[in-house]
């Protein structure tokens, strides 16, 4: 339901950097397989139709995304779903998700930690090399670690690692300042993610020429028009990539995008619209696919963010105020299809973490209340909502600008475009803002938005946007990180949402869907085979990976 490019789903990963150490936390290994979200219905897909018995080498395949990214630097630019895409084509992470939640070595071989999880030793696979011919080694990817925490951006989400250590060429030892059980998770985000050293030479320059270990090898770039790839004919995953060439294009206009699928512009198309699926669901020739099952740990969700260190969102009573006058019913039955959960907090209902919340149900006559009641001291209430010019956003911000107008707040909208948008949410410079987040394989992803220790002065960057400084939700963070004890970790992630319906920093819109679809030759994007041989998470809220995919014949 939010704007493609104020997406914070995959803004250093889903839904973090990492957590913990490098914001990276989450599900280590055989232990720490996530929990369900709970509260979907089985998936449906259409299956393509005359599907290959065994995937087929050669083709190119051009990809519809959402939005264009800002670079391919993991420790200088801003990734979204889409920016993972463009990693998951040049780049491997460390470690990734497997279908079951556990995760797994990707272009590690092993990661260990020791008993008090406060040191983990990373294993790397031998005989890799980059695009460019040299070795991945331990040195490299300490370096990329240095330049993380070196980032204004990153610094904040690697904060947590006291010291990288490469006792070998192969093995990097990350201590850490105090344990993180899900340590391993944040391997899987964009702090994962190792690029060459001649990468990490280029800089903070904009225009850095991704050089990885990656399955395709970089092509061209023309931002806002496509980025092209090539196989990688050295890649170190037997017989693969299937495909010769992959491009993606950004086209921001849904219906631009789907349109672009149905001319034969494009071969397939990752969407934010509910409506996507159903536009292309059952037609000849088209295959789709829709998540909208129980996902590994929690779902991105999408809500109106609320600024609060400036007014006059900085009242509880006014963010009140928004959070009843906010229709998730009414604004349902125009944007999700009928498909989309209403929610009240970052767990869908049935996840173990949901609990109960506050938050409040829409009540127009309470939010109209909350309003006088400000009014009354500081004078009627103006708020300026910052959007993207998504068309599909823009109607959304409408949509909402008329019920918080209902309840007698002045509110206005204001463009922006993508870049400066990402920069706004980072520095504060904003009131009200459409946005996504919390999506995460584990919860302990999601502390670096929600914690104390992000929070920052308005100008200053900061990874907890909403600037919601809750000293219980950083307790229940560092109670949760510190354990694998069930029974704490659910008390610790229930006090979090809970407090959330109690603070307000977001007022609730729905969970967002990602929905795929493409021709029938396309295929692979159901199916992802690890390295270690294990099923892994194929398709992740839009992010997938593109060395799995092929074309029928």
């Amino acid at each position: 339901m939010s704007a493609p490019g104020m997406d914070r789903r995959t803004f250093l990963g889903r839904g973090a950097a990492a957590a913990g150490a490098v914001v990276v936390a989450g599900g280590a290994g055989s232990g720490l397989a996530a929990c369900s979200s709970g509260g979907g219905s089985a998936s449906p897909t259409t299956a393509p139709s005359g599907a290959s018995a065994a995937p087929r080498r050669g083709g190119s395949m051009t990809i519809g995304t959402m939005a264009e990214i800002d670079g391919f630097s993991p420790s200088q630019n801003r990734w979204d779903t889409n920016g993972l895409l463009y990693a998951n084509t040049v780049y491997d992470p460390l470690m990734a998700v497997a279908e079951d939640g556990s995760i797994q070595p990707y272009l590690a071989e092993a990661l260990t930690p020791n008993a008090a999880f406060d040191e983990w030793t990373l294993v790397l696979r031998p005989d890799v090399t980059f695009h460019d011919g040299t070795a991945l080694t331990s040195t490299v990817v300490k370096h990329n670690f240095d330049a993380l925490a070196a980032s204004a951006l990153t610094g904040g989400a690697v904060a947590g690692i006291a010291s990288v250590a490469t006792p070998d060429e192969n093995t990097v030892v990350f201590r850490l300042k105090s344990p993180a059980t899900g340590f391993a998770a944040g391997l899987t985000t964009q702090a994962g993610y190792i690029v060459a050293q001649a990468t990490l030479d280029q800089g903070t320059s904009a225009s850095v020429t991704p050089v990885g270990t990656g399955p395709f090898v970089f092509g061209s770039w023309q931002p806002n028009s496509h980025f092209t790839a090539t196989r990688n004919p050295h890649y170190w995953q037997k017989d693969l990539p299937y495909l010769d060439q992959v491009t993606f294009r950004p086209i921001v206009d849904t219906t631009q995008r789907e349109d672009s699928l149905k001319t034969g512009a494009i071969d397939a198309l990752v969407s934010i619209d509910a409506k996507t699926y159903a536009h292309f669901d059952g037609t000849p020739g088209y295959q789709t696919l829709f998540e909208t099952s129980p996902v590994i740990g929690s779902p991105t969700m999408g809500f109106m963010l609320l600024n609060c260190a400036r007014p006059p969102t900085d009242d509880l009573r006014i963010r009140s105020a928004l959070a009843k006058a906010t229709d998730q019913v009414a604004i349902q039955k125009v944007f999700g299809d009928g498909s989309v959960q209403v929610i009240d907090g970052i767990f869908l209902p049935g996840s173990p973490y949901a609990g109960h919340t506050a938050y409040p149900t829409h009540d127009a006559a309470g939010a109209k209340a909350l309003v006088r009641q400000y009014a009354a001291e500081h004078g009627t209430p103006s708020i300026k909502i910052s959007t993207t010019s998504d068309p599909r956003t823009v109607q959304l911000v409408q949509v909402v600008q008329q019920m918080w107008g209902s309840a007698g707040i002045d509110v206005s909208i204001t463009i922006v475009q993508q870049a400066n948008a990402i920069i706004d949410l980072l520095t504060g410079e904003f009131q009200a803002v459409p946005s996504a987040q919390f999506g995460a394989v584990n919860p302990d992803l999601n502390y670096p938005w929600l914690s104390t220790t992000t929070v920052e002065p308005i100008g200053t960057v900061g990874l907890n946007f909403a600037r919601n400084a809750d000293p219980a939700i950083e307790q229940a963070f560092l109670s949760g990180r510190s354990t694998l004890d069930r029974a704490t970790r659910v008390q610790a992630y229930r006090t979090v949402n809970e407090r959330l319906g109690v603070d307000l920093p977001y007022a609730w819109i729905g969970r967002d869907i990602f929905p795929f679809a493409a021709v029938d030759r396309v295929q692979g994007i159901r199916r992802l085979t690890l390295p270690g041989g294990r099923a892994g998470y194929a398709y992740n809220e839009g992010v997938f990976f593109p060395a799995h995919l092929w074309l029928a014949g």
